[in-house]
């Protein structure tokens, strides 16, 4: 059985615009095969997709020789990457670059030890960090740099950390030449960057460290902090206004039912197409996220009143989620496997966590989901898995 097989069955179960699945479209098939445990290019990028692929394919058949190689080719890689980061004039190439994001990526997928995706993950925001912003989102394909960008997000508010992506000439950059439908996307995509800033000030927000500053400097802080958040609460909702209008406007309205307790789900007939359905997933998100930011620090005396009036306007923006993603799953045999878009993962792992002990239709529907789906992703990136990277 050649590699060439082990490719086309990579690029079948991934996601077709995807970051790896863009990369191997963009290379040359005769660059990727190897000869014996290095590919013929001899570029990182090559060999990291490579063994990825020929990893895949090997677990998910159970053939444990195509396996071996394919870690044995994981380990040329991996040697012949840090030589490469050991030489810093090399640090900004659009080969590393793509090697450390493929790295993150095969680590997702087929993990190879604990902690590996987030030091991956953690390089991978400090080499895109060194780039000029502008250049670095103009000059590759759009797949490449959405995945870039899910990543590093996804990283920052799950580890608390502010993300890059938080800062002007980012946001900038990101908006260059992009569609009206992008640019309304990207609204949201700034609203997850500066949550991050928000939640990892949040973090930070320490009894320990309380103490340490003085309670009247700390106290400036959090008010800061929650006017901030005030603000970008207030921003995400215009965005929903707005989205709603024009919605109308182009005869697709979509049903109130955001402030609904104890709405059913929304089916196949009420939700007008799968844009409508992925921008509202991607709001919802983002809502839940800035509606984080919004609980006070648990050393705070308010902390049991605000938190139920927070986590009750969370519940509800995880019900909306929660029929958008029904709605996704309802489209032909779609599945939450490798093939979604991330986003589509990181909403029900959200959604799920939101919804665990929810007594609404929605929350039976996402307890079911999970039971239902459990180990059957195929490949192994499934709801379960993106819970424990984005919870």
């Amino acid at each position: 059985m050649g590699f060439d097989v082990y490719i086309c069955y990579t690029q079948s179960h991934l996601q077709r615009d995807g970051l790896i699945a863009s990369a191997i479209t963009d290379a040359k098939s005769a660059d990727l095969m190897p000869t014996g445990t290095a590919v013929a290019s001899g570029q990182v990028s090559h060999q990291v997709i490579m063994s990825f692929a020929t990893l895949l394919f090997g677990i998910q058949h159970r053939q444990p020789d195509i396996a071996r190689h394919g870690y044995v080719m994981h380990g040329v890689a991996l040697r012949q990457l840090n030589r490469v980061l050991a030489d810093a004039t090399r640090h900004t190439r659009a080969e590393v670059i793509l090697a450390v994001a493929a790295l993150a990526v095969s680590e997702l997928l087929v993990p190879t030890g604990p902690g590996n995706y987030w030091a991956h993950v953690m390089g991978l925001e400090r080499l895109v960090d060194l780039q000029d912003p502008a250049t670095f989102w103009s000059t590759r394909s759009p797949g490449f740099c959405k995945g870039v960008r899910f990543m590093i997000l996804a990283a920052a508010l799950k580890l608390r950390r502010p993300s890059i992506l938080a800062r002007t000439d980012w946001k900038k950059a990101m908006r260059t030449n992009a569609s009206y439908q992008e640019l309304e996307e990207q609204d949201l995509y700034d609203v997850l960057a500066d949550s991050s800033v928000l939640l990892a000030e949040r973090h930070a927000m320490s009894p320990s460290t309380e103490k340490a500053d003085g309670t009247e400097t700390k106290k400036e802080q959090r008010d800061d902090m929650e006017r901030r958040a005030r603000r970008l609460l207030q921003h995400v909702q215009q965005w929903r206004q707005r989205w709603d209008s024009n919605s109308i406007k182009n005869m697709n309205p979509v049903p109130d039912t955001s402030i609904s307790e104890a709405s059913s789900l929304i089916t196949v007939d009420t939700i007008p197409n799968l844009d409508t359905a992925m921008m509202l997933m991607l709001y919802n998100l983002a809502l839940m996220y800035v509606l984080q930011s919004l609980v006070p620090p648990l050393s705070l005396e308010e902390t049991t009143s605000k938190s139920y009036h927070f986590d009750q306007r969370t519940r509800i923006a995880a019900r909306e989620a929660c029929r958008c993603i029904q709605y996704y799953l309802s489209i032909g045999r779609r599945r939450l496997d490798a093939s979604a878009p991330p986003i589509i993962h990181w909403t029900v792992s959200m959604a799920s966590e939101r919804l665990q002990r929810d007594d609404s239709v929605e929350g039976a529907w996402m307890r079911d989901l999970q039971t239902s789906q459990g180990d059957r992703s195929l490949p192994v990136y499934g709801h379960i898995k993106m819970a424990q990277l984005v919870g």
